[in-house]
């Protein structure tokens, strides 16, 4: 099931919410390089976050990367990667996916907390993801990136403050396709279901499950602290 859009409308353009993936797509042009040549290798070394060389607890040089290119490591700690890492991704299939559950579920929560401190909220967020992973394997120098973190503490706060809120879905199983709504405390709660559940079954995967469970649990944390003063009315109209 892929959510399409929401029924819930904002009072306010959330412009915090597009500028942030304005510069995911920029990034990934011009800095990523799209994804092609030692410019996109380049990129992975010097701003993606890698665990062992950020924790200095890798005991190898260098680590090889495809096309021959290989990040050198001992150099001081790049703590900075804990918020660049957030704005790269591994290919055109992880930005649009990241970048479009940011456009669904992203203005809401704008919209509540305000765009400085959604600001705050997204950037904490990522961070906390990036820190779920991290503890997760400290010896890891496979270079780890997206904004899927920060987009699933953006999901986690949507369950709590807008559970009943329609979301259009695609609905497919084999050859039947279909377009249905259902309640975001379904579809959400789908989502982090399958998170947890991978943890357990996929944890030495390619994936960097434990951030994207990292960061759900800290969005929704931080939301349930903070009570925007919309949350009651939203919850009203909701239901």
């Amino acid at each position: 099931m892929i959510p399409l859009y929401d029924h819930n409308p904002v009072d306010k353009i959330p412009i915090v919410t597009y500028v942030i993936i304005g510069l995911n797509v920029l990034v990934w042009l011009f800095i990523q390089h799209a994804g092609f040549g030692e410019g996109y290798q380049a990129s992975l070394c010097n701003l993606a976050l890698i665990p062992g060389d950020l924790l200095n607890n890798s005991e190898f040089a260098g680590s090889q990367m495809r096309n021959g290119y290989v990040c050198y490591f001992g150099e001081p700690h790049n703590f900075e990667t804990l918020i660049t890492h957030m704005f790269m991704h591994g290919g055109w299939l992880h930005l649009i996916g990241n970048m479009w559950f940011l456009w669904i579920f992203g203005d809401n929560i704008e919209n509540a907390l305000g765009k400085v401190k959604f600001i705050l909220f997204y950037l904490l967020c990522g961070v906390v993801a990036a820190g779920f992973q991290i503890v997760s394997d400290m010896n890891s120098l496979i270079p780890m990136v997206g904004a899927s973190g920060a987009v699933s503490g953006v999901m986690g706060a949507y369950i709590l403050l807008h559970p009943r809120a329609r979301i259009k879905s695609l609905l497919f199983f084999v050859i039947f396709i279909t377009v249905i709504e259902v309640p975001a405390v379904i579809i959400l709660g789908m989502y982090i279901a399958t998170q947890v559940f991978s943890v357990v079954m996929l944890a030495d995967g390619p994936v960097a499950f434990w951030a994207h469970v990292g960061g759900f649990a800290c969005g929704a944390l931080i939301i349930k602290l903070l009570k925007p003063k919309e949350t009651t009315f939203k919850l009203r109209i909701d239901r």
